[in-house]
């Protein structure tokens, strides 16, 4: 969301590195030959078939999504400008440089653009508190994130006609928009929707983390139906009339289960009328436990989709560190109970989005430097990036991007935690990321960022047209076939389409050597480097693989079947 309170902040960080302390891994069929040369006998997990993604089983799992704050983004008319926001800024961004930037994104090779909210927030006027107070907050009317009228565009960013024109040149180009749904909370005194309803406000104090008096807004409640009512109207609205493909739920814990199951089946339904995706993700910023929680049962399912912020954690505590300072983590950390391992648990509908960053996390970059791992005049920085691309291009199911990652983006003069004043001095981490970035073949021309964000911008867009092309890696079946404090290593099934993943995450070269039956196959002597700084030497008795320091890269296994094609 647009802005959180630091003690939820607090505690979910606490929670997520208790949980990395509570577990240690085993290795289960593999052994170490040699100090830098590893043996893969047999897989150390099970085949992971169950879940949409892991099975071919929707086309939510193909998305490769790009995620535009639009305030802070590009500046593509003078005539619309955000009145503050939270963050380093400036905050000049409108709908016309989300215009301005789709050429760009398509080139990168992504499908689909998620843009934070834009309906009216009546910037400038006060916040209606559930206090009764009333506050002028610009700053937050400049995120988005508390709106008053859902059936408008905000000036603050652009027009109607704007948002006619963005949906039609992002279809021509292939991609989708996906707005950001904000229907747990607003700013209060909100305008009736073209039926006439409003949502009720919710009188629990819990629900205002106990403080209705600063409480920037009100709450809603789902127990009364009229709340729904309102919010079924929001979301077909924006489908039916302006042909949106989907909506990101923030805060998505604020619906309960029943009333979020009733709204994904109207968004589906809507969808399905107007020829759209009908993509729901939910933002629920927790544990795997909490996650679990909002996605509903087998029985009973809610929430369809929802961002891996456990395995987020888990990826940024191995290459880098959290945003909390947990860092140095070993690679097997990945596979950690409340990390992937919690897919184990999830209901069978389940469709899990990863990201590496967004508007309320740290950038990648000073999460780098943070951690002491390299700057942007070192290969380190570069090299942890393109392994946190390659890990996410490994994924079964949807992907998210956020703007300035293609080019290794940070904030200036910040990598390190801002304690007093953060707020005053537009330096939280929760707000840190909202800042604007040159992009080159958008904003920006080549020769305005270094050599080495070209070379990664290329890179990313090599992975994104790999994905778009290869079903076993954005939905194919996850086998793991090993991971140590410094290796981890993939196997990626769809058919006869086999591919695997490696990772090296020290500063030691190192060797893996896998026989044909740990990757069910009779031989890989077919077996290539397409994409990646590692070394490949097949032979029919087994697979040895080179990975320098800091190293990735995915091998196609090439199996009899998919030799002879079709």
């Amino acid at each position: 969301m647009g802005c959180r309170p630091w003690i939820y902040w607090l505690m979910h960080h606490f929670l997520v590195a208790l949980a990395a302390t509570v577990w240690t891994f085993a290795p289960l069929a593999s052994a170490r030959t040699a100090e830098d040369s590893i043996l893969i006998s047999a897989p150390m997990g099970r085949a992971e078939t169950r879940l949409p993604c892991n099975r071919g089983g929707s086309p939510f799992c193909e998305l490769r999504i790009y995620q535009a704050m639009v305030g802070t983004f590009v500046d593509g008319s003078p005539d619309h400008n955000p009145i503050g926001g939270y963050g380093p800024g400036p905050h000049t961004g409108d709908v016309k440089g989300v215009i301005q930037a789709l050429d760009g994104i398509q080139a990168m090779g992504f499908n689909a653009v998620w843009i934070t909210p834009i309906f009216d927030s009546a910037a400038g006027s006060p916040q209606h508190r559930h206090s009764g107070e009333q506050v002028v907050n610009p700053r937050l009317d400049g995120t988005g994130y508390y709106p008053r009228d859902y059936f408008k565009v905000d000036p603050q960013f652009g027009t109607a006609q704007d948002v006619r024109e963005l949906i039609s040149a992002a279809n021509q180009r292939g991609l989708k928009i996906i707005f950001d749904g904000v229907f747990g909370h607003h700013k209060g005194k909100v305008t009736p929707s073209p039926s006439g309803l409003v949502p009720a406000a919710s009188n629990r104090t819990a629900d205002y983390f106990n403080s209705p008096q600063t409480y920037p807004g009100e709450v809603v409640d789902f127990n009364n139906p009229k709340s729904l009512a309102f919010y079924d109207e929001v979301a077909r609205y924006w489908i039916d009339v302006y042909g949106i493909d989907g909506w990101r739920l923030d805060q998505a814990y604020q619906v309960p289960n029943r009333p979020m199951a009733k709204l994904v089946k109207s968004i589906t339904q809507s969808a399905k009328d107007q020829g759209k995706l009908g993509y729901v993700v939910g933002e629920i910023w927790g544990t795997a436990d909490k996650i679990r929680d909002s996605l509903g049962t087998n029985e009973e399912p809610a929430l369809p989709s929802a961002f891996d912020f456990p395995t987020r954690y888990a990826l940024v505590q191995v290459l880098a560190t959290g945003e909390d300072g947990t860092k140095g983590k070993p690679a097997t950390t990945l596979q950690d109970p409340w990390a992937m391992g919690a897919h184990a648990s999830y209901p069978d509908h389940t469709i899990l989005n990863l990201m590496l960053g967004n508007h309320d996390l740290v950038r990648f970059g000073d999460l780098i430097q943070r951690a002491g791992k390299g700057e942007p005049n070192t290969e380190s920085y570069w090299a942890r990036h393109r392994m946190a691309f390659t890990f996410m291009a490994a994924w079964s199911g949807p992907i998210t991007t956020y703007y300035g990652e293609e080019v290794g983006a940070e904030v200036a003069g910040f990598s390190m935690r801002v304690g007093q004043n953060c707020g005053e001095l537009q330096k939280c981490d929760d707000h840190i990321a909202r800042n604007m970035v040159k992009l080159p073949g958008i904003n920006a021309k080549d020769t305005e960022v270094l050599p080495k964000a070209l070379a990664l911008r290329t890179y990313l867009a090599e992975l994104m047209a790999l994905r778009k092309v290869s079903p076993a890696l954005y939905a194919g079946a996850r086998t793991h076939l090993y991971s140590d404090r410094h290796l981890y290593v993939d196997l990626k099934t769809l058919g006869a389409e086999k591919f695997v993943f490696v990772m090296n995450v020290s500063d030691r070269p190192r060797t893996i050597s896998s026989a044909p039956s740990a990757m069910s196959v009779a031989e890989v002597g077919g077996a290539q480097r397409i994409i990646g700084d590692i070394y490949v030497q097949p032979s029919s008795s087994d697979l040895k693989i080179h990975l320098p320091p800091l190293s990735t890269g995915i091998v196609r296994i090439q199996t009899a079947e998919a030799a002879a094609g079709p």
